[in-house]
C-alpha cells in the first residue's frame, strides 16, 4: 500500500502580540511570560529574542519561549535578558505544510463540520484548520465592509483603539488582494491547546484573539457557495463573545486587576 500525502503550504501564525495591564498601583512588577506550541508549529520570529527552547529540552511537546518582563507605568515593558523597553510581546510561527492522507474518520454522531466549541472538545489544528459555509461561524464579506466590521468585531472582544488598528492596518494588505474575505475567530480554548500561554504571576484576565481567513472567489459568492456565511455577515458581532468565549462582563477595562491580551492571526492558503 502507498501512503498518500497530502500538501498545505505552509501556513504562518502572523503577529500574535502579548500585552500585559498591570493592576492600577502595582503597575511596576515582574511577570514571566512563557508560550508553547504544538508540533504543527515551529517557531519563526520573537521579540524581544530570547532563546527557542527545542522541545527535547522541556516537557512541551513543541518549542517555547520565555520573556521575563518589569512592567512599568505607562504600560510598557522591560525584557530583562535583553535590557529592552517593548509595548508588547511578539511571536510568529510557521507549519511544516504537509499531513498524512486519508484524514481522520469523522466524529461519530457528526453530520458536518463541528465548531471549534462542541461537545467533543475545543480543535484547531494550525495545518489543516479551514473556512467553511457550513461551518455555523465564519463569516464572508464584501471587501468593503470588512476593516468596519473588524473593528467593531474587536472592540466587542475588548480591543482597545491601538490594538484595533494595529489588527486591522497588519492584514488590510492581504484582504486588498480580494473581493470578499471569509474569517472566523478561534475560541480561546482552542487557541490554548495550540500555543499555550502561561503567565506568573497569574493574570485575573486573559483575553486571547486569533482569527483566520482566507480570500474568496466573487464568483463563489454569486453562485451561492457561501450563502449561508454571507447571511452570517449580516448579524450582530456581539456573536463573537460567544464564539471566543468571553464571560460577559469585559474584564480588560477594570484597572484594578492584572489583565493579558494577545492578537493574532493566520491566512488559509490551500
Amino acid at each position: 500500500m502507498i501512503d498518500v500525502m497530502e500538501v498545505f503550504e505552509d501556513r504562518v501564525a502572523e503577529k500574535p502580540v502579548i500585552y500585559i495591564f498591570p493592576p492600577k498601583g502595582r503597575e511596576e512588577m515582574d511577570v514571566s511570560v512563557t508560550v508553547s506550541l504544538v508540533p504543527q508549529w515551529k517557531f519563526s520570529a520573537v521579540y524581544p529574542a530570547v532563546p527557542v527552547q527545542p522541545r527535547q529540552l522541556q516537557k512541551s511537546p513543541g518549542e517555547c519561549v520565555t520573556w521575563d518582563v518589569h512592567t512599568h507605568r505607562d504600560q510598557t515593558m522591560t525584557e530583562k535578558s535583553t535590557g529592552l523597553t517593548v509595548s508588547y510581546l511578539y511571536w510568529e510561527a510557521s507549519t511544516q505544510g504537509r499531513l498524512p492522507s486519508p484524514p481522520d474518520s469523522p466524529r461519530l454522531g457528526s453530520g458536518r463540520q463541528q465548531s471549534d466549541s462542541e461537545e467533543f472538545g475545543p480543535i484547531f489544528d494550525p495545518i489543516s484548520s479551514d473556512l467553511s459555509d457550513n461551518d455555523n461561524i465564519s463569516v464572508v464579506l464584501p471587501l468593503s465592509r470588512v476593516t468596519q466590521y473588524l473593528d467593531a468585531a474587536l472592540k466587542e472582544l475588548g480591543l482597545h483603539t491601538e490594538a484595533r488598528t494595529s489588527f486591522i492596518t497588519y492584514w488590510l494588505p492581504s484582504f486588498n488582494k480580494h473581493t470578499h474575505i471569509a474569517l472566523r475567530f478561534i475560541s480561546q480554548n482552542a487557541y490554548e491547546r495550540a500555543a499555550p500561554l502561561n503567565i506568573l504571576p497569574k493574570p485575573d484576565v486573559v483575553v486571547r484573539v486569533f482569527m483566520i481567513f482566507k480570500g474568496v472567489p466573487e464568483s463563489d459568492v454569486d453562485s451561492g457557495l457561501w450563502s449561508n456565511a454571507t447571511a452570517r455577515g449580516v448579524e450582530g458581532v456581539e456573536r463573537w463573545r460567544d464564539v471566543v468565549g468571553l464571560d460577559v462582563k469585559d474584564g480588560l477595562g477594570d484597572e484594578s486587576l492584572l489583565r493579558v491580551l494577545e492578537w493574532g492571526g493566520m491566512e488559509v492558503r490551500r
